[in-house]
């Protein structure tokens, strides 16, 4: 299912230059992050163009400078910037020549072609006096969530969930001094941790996820495994401080098998949520498929692709056969103590019965009739004998 993707300037996903791991020797300018006034975040879907996904933040810099992002699924990439006139800006797709290109222009990939690309958007100015400033606002990307034709399901794990295995993190607390939670974090909870080698893990089903979070002053480095073998690491470090923000993003996974993914934090790092995506009746996490039972697991399936999520609610049935299994056991184990009980005292050869119980007797006797009246006029009669009412204690 093709799904258009935004991903803020703010994403650690986005590697800027002076970065030695991709810029190394270029001579490059180093961008500064800003905050905005529009509202908006992380995984946000709709129509490309001039637009920038209502992103709250934007990356600028003044002088030649690049960004990438690489090796993420995509079937089209398109980067909403602004750069004066003296700048030459191309963009390069993995290893294939730097072409010109401008802010909300589309690149696609050949038909049947999904497959992981390296977008690097390149901004030299080529002007004696310099050049005035650019700026980045993120980009739209054009993926699959679930495999193509299938109807597609979606389930967040809230960072609070049980099912998240965490090692050195703590939930953020109100009076917390690094960070505040806000509105723009999934039900309005955060995990953090201070500690480097601190890890969050959890089991999943489905063919892609999202990590979302905050990039902060206080927060570091982190690193990815997924199912034990691929690694990535990303800098959550940032000047400005930005909630539900994409941490993370994987797709293609295998939909047949469960996985597992680990988040190791290399000092600071705040989690917010997990989002599961897939084909539907197979996404979940830990062991549970579709919009789990657990109180944390909230899910339900978009219109549009966007994780969203309803409160789920527990298996009626489930509760309804254990209440009446219960009460088929109390039955039947009443049944056993009466019957136990009627067997040992016949065998006592004596069957009492208290002076209430003989008297009632005496209704299904022939011929005769028992009439009750207050205690004062009462009188109990037994086999061969007649009650009267009328008969007064003397």
């Amino acid at each position: 299912m093709s799904t258009l993707l935004w991903i803020s300037d703010a994403s650690p996903l986005f590697f800027y230059s002076p970065a030695p791991a991709y810029f190394a020797g270029q001579n490059l300018a180093s961008w500064t992050s800003n905050d905005g006034s529009s509202s908006g975040g992380a995984g946000e879907t709709g129509a490309p163009g001039a637009g920038a996904g209502n992103s709250t933040t934007y990356h600028t810099t003044s002088g030649s400078a690049a960004v990438v992002i690489p090796s993420i699924y995509a079937k089209s990439f398109v980067p909403i910037f602004s750069s004066p006139s003296g700048y030459n800006t191309t963009l390069q797709v993995n290893s294939e020549p730097a072409l010109p290109w401008l802010s909300g222009q589309n690149w696609t990939s050949p038909p049947q072609d999904f497959n992981a690309q390296t977008f690097q958007l390149d901004l030299i100015c080529e002007t004696q006096d310099g050049c005035g400033e650019v700026t980045f606002q993120g980009a739209w990307v054009g993926t699959e969530l679930a495999p193509a034709g299938s109807e597609m399901d979606s389930v967040t794990l809230d960072d609070s969930s049980p099912l998240i295995q965490y090692s050195g993190f703590a939930p953020v607390g109100t009076n917390n001094e690094v960070v505040q939670v806000t509105i723009a974090d999934y039900n309005s909870t955060l995990s953090m941790t201070s500690t480097n080698g601190a890890t969050a893990q959890v089991n999943f089903t489905g063919a892609s996820i999202f990590i979302t979070g905050v990039t902060s002053p206080s927060c570091s480095t982190y690193t990815i495994t997924l199912d034990n073998s691929q690694t990535a690491t990303f800098d959550a470090n940032n000047s400005i401080t930005a909630h539900d923000t994409l941490l993370y993003f994987a797709t293609n996974l295998d939909t047949t098998t469960s996985h597992s993914i680990q988040v190791e934090s290399g000092g600071g790092m705040v989690i917010d949520s997990f989002t599961v995506n897939g084909p539907k009746g197979a996404v979940g996490f830990g062991d549970t498929l579709g919009p789990s039972t657990s109180p944390s697991v909230n899910g339900t399936q978009p219109s549009n692709g966007t994780p969203v999520s309803n409160n789920a609610s527990p298996n009626a049935g489930v509760i309804v056969g254990a209440v009446l299994g219960t009460l088929v056991g109390i039955a039947i184990l009443w049944y056993l103590i009466r019957r136990c009980s009627n067997s040992a005292r016949k065998e006592d050869g004596e069957e009492k019965l208290n002076p209430w119980d003989e008297a009632n007797l005496l209704q299904n006797m022939k011929n005769e009739e028992v009439h009750v009246t207050t205690a004062a006029n009462q009188r109990y009669v037994y086999p061969g004998l007649i009650a009267h009412s009328d008969l007064k204690k003397k």
